[in-house]
């Protein structure tokens, strides 16, 4: 059940987490009285974590960290065109204590990554860096397809994002193994959304959006790129890509820049070339 509490906080200005007594649930307020998730549990922080060794430095853990459980409140959050849309099986992800975890491995690394309904649920907490090899920084929990490509045929990738707590980072790459990626969307402190292409410009395409969902639409060849929002067209791009196979990243990705903050945004109904033949779900 998800009940309201006092000094309700305004769709159409930044979040404010209200925090309770450790036995009564984290609660994000909506104006419509609805918060958008409830938490239950606590989590402990990063240097607790280390120095419990359950994140060896230098190597994949296999011991994965669990976390607290978000609640996601699907009737506020699992909205628009992608609401029904299943998440998929055929997906890693990939955390700052491992890099390729498979979908049977997921429960173990629930600090990071959750899913509720048809919504994935990631997380990143204050002062959290890359441990499994010697690259600074570089604090990520993403998700990843298994559908890769060269360049020729168009492949789509859509799904609706609701940030709820803001931090500078990336939240979708198209990435190629060999030749990195080719084009972003990052967010701002602030909620902002930009239009990050290798070469060219950045752009801001929306202001203000922690706690909205919005739905983002990209698609790519292996060379040209577009990317939408809300149905509109927001950008495009070439980048060329001569070796390895391009694949979609989704999530949180913080680069050589600090975790300064908690951050934790969802995406609902994530789909790879939608209308094509869904995968088999990935047995235990």
């Amino acid at each position: 059940m998800f009940t309201s509490l006092t000094n309700p906080v305004s769709m159409r200005s930044p979040l404010r987490l209200i925090g309770l007594v450790m036995l009564t649930p984290l609660l994000l307020q909506a104006a419509s009285d609805d918060p958008l998730y409830v938490q239950t549990g606590t989590d402990p922080t990063f240097a607790e974590i280390l120095g419990s060794g359950k994140l060896p430095q230098g190597t994949n853990s296999t011991e994965g960290v669990t976390g607290s459980r978000i609640h996601v409140n699907k009737s506020v959050v699992e909205v628009g065109p992608n609401a029904t849309h299943r998440i998929p099986q055929d997906i890693r992800i990939h955390t700052l204590g491992n890099s390729v975890i498979r979908r049977k491995e997921f429960p173990k690394w629930s600090r990071w990554y959750q899913e509720d309904g048809n919504t994935q649920v990631f997380r990143l907490f204050t002062g959290e860096t890359n441990v499994r090899n010697s690259r600074p920084l570089a604090a990520r929990i993403e998700a990843f397809s298994e559908v890769h490509w060269k360049q020729g045929t168009w492949h789509e990738w859509t799904g609706t994002y609701t940030i709820i707590k803001p931090h500078n980072a990336t939240m979708f790459q198209v990435m190629n193994r060999e030749n990195e990626w080719a084009v972003h969307l990052d967010m701002d402190d602030h909620g902002s959304i930009i239009f990050s292409p290798r070469r060219a410009e950045r752009k801001v395409i929306a202001r203000q959006m922690t706690g909205k969902p919005f739905h983002i639409r990209v698609r790519d060849n292996g060379h040209d790129y577009e990317v939408f929002l809300n149905g509109e067209k927001a950008g495009s791009g070439s980048y060329a890509r001569p070796a390895g196979t391009t694949g979609f990243r989704w999530g949180m990705y913080l680069g050589e820049h600090p975790v300064e903050h908690d951050a934790m945004s969802f995406v609902t109904g994530a789909a790879i070339d939608p209308g094509q033949p869904v995968a088999p779900q990935e047995q235990p």
